[in-house]
Parts: C-alpha cells; sequence; structure tokens
C-alpha cells in the first residue's frame, strides 16, 4: 500500500454541508491532499473519465477535484481560458470576394 492510501482522505472540517461536503466523486473523499490536484473550474485539461466516472490530468492521469469552493482550498491549477471561435479565416476576411450577378450566355 503506497503513503497517499495509508493517509486518510482531505475532507474540509469547516464545511456548511451535512450530509456531503464534496461531490461523490471528488478525490478528496479517497486521497490526502497531497494526491489530487484542484483546478479553478472543469477543463479540458481534466477530463471526466467514462470508465470510473472520475476526473484526471491529461499529464500523468493525476486525480482532479474542479470545484475548489466545495472543498475549501483554493485551486492549484488554473484552468485555461476558452479559446475563441474563428469565424472565418483572417486571409479572406481581409479582401472580400465578389460575386458574379449575371452570366455570361454561351453561344450555341
Amino acid at each position: 500500500m503506497d503513503d497517499a492510501a495509508a493517509q486518510q482522505p482531505y475532507i474540509d472540517p469547516d464545511s456548511d454541508h451535512d450530509d456531503r461536503p464534496v461531490c461523490g466523486i471528488c478525490p478528496s473523499l479517497r486521497f490526502p491532499r497531497e494526491a489530487f490536484v484542484i483546478y479553478d473550474r472543469p477543463t479540458w485539461e481534466a477530463p471526466f473519465d467514462p470508465d470510473d466516472g472520475r476526473r484526471y490530468t491529461l499529464d500523468g492521469r493525476v486525480p482532479a477535484c474542479v470545484h475548489p469552493h466545495k472543498i475549501g482550498l483554493p485551486p492549484d491549477r488554473q484552468a485555461p481560458p476558452p479559446k475563441p471561435l474563428e469565424t472565418e479565416p483572417a486571409a479572406q476576411s481581409a479582401t472580400p470576394r465578389r460575386s458574379r450577378w449575371w452570366r455570361p450566355s454561351r453561344a450555341r
């Protein structure tokens, strides 16, 4: 058994939730504080794993919490800002293309 499994899981003793201080899948229910990371919000860097219903980081598969307000700790990782959606490539927007409104007739 490794050191992380031998220690007690982290649960905020000052939580105002009586029945469940954190989400049921939160790594704070299974691991000590040193064994999981905390993001400031859900992120693609810690996707949901449908096989076991938990979140892990992409780099190393470290258990991840995405609700720091529920466990009463500050995040130690920041989720990157969402990427802006591109409406059209910049090269096309610089020179608008003219469309032809008539067709030349073809001689038969």
